[in-house]
């Protein structure tokens, strides 16, 4: 992304706002809505292996899918490059990602 942060709509800023704009031309993340934090540029060939880092990265997988008026659904992603130090370990442990409902603010984190 030339040298710039990448974000997506609903994405809060460091000051607390959300990005509420965006190029519908410019797509980051698995189609789960998990952004692949590992794959610079797009490069997914070599498959789990990012060529580029060296990093396994398996694509987001739904473990728990419940039907209803507000559907819950439980998606899981895993990159070896998140488990280098000091990243911060998930709920799921080193490497591991899902998205994250927080009772203390108005967003949802992954």
């Amino acid at each position: 992304m030339s040298g710039k942060p990448a974000a997506r709509q609903g994405d809060m800023t460091q000051y607390g706002g959300s990005i509420v704009q965006g190029s519908a031309g410019v797509r980051i993340g698995a189609p789960t809505g998990v952004a692949c934090s590992v794959c610079p540029g797009g490069v997914t060939s070599g498959h789990p292996v990012n060529p580029l880092l060296g990093a396994k990265v398996l694509p987001g997988e739904t473990d728990i899918a419940l039907p209803g008026p507000l559907p819950f659904i439980l998606s899981r992603t895993y990159s070896s490059y998140r488990t280098k130090t000091p990243a911060p370990v998930g709920s799921l442990g080193p490497g591991w990602k899902c998205l994250r409902i927080s009772a203390y603010s108005c967003a949802i984190t992954h």
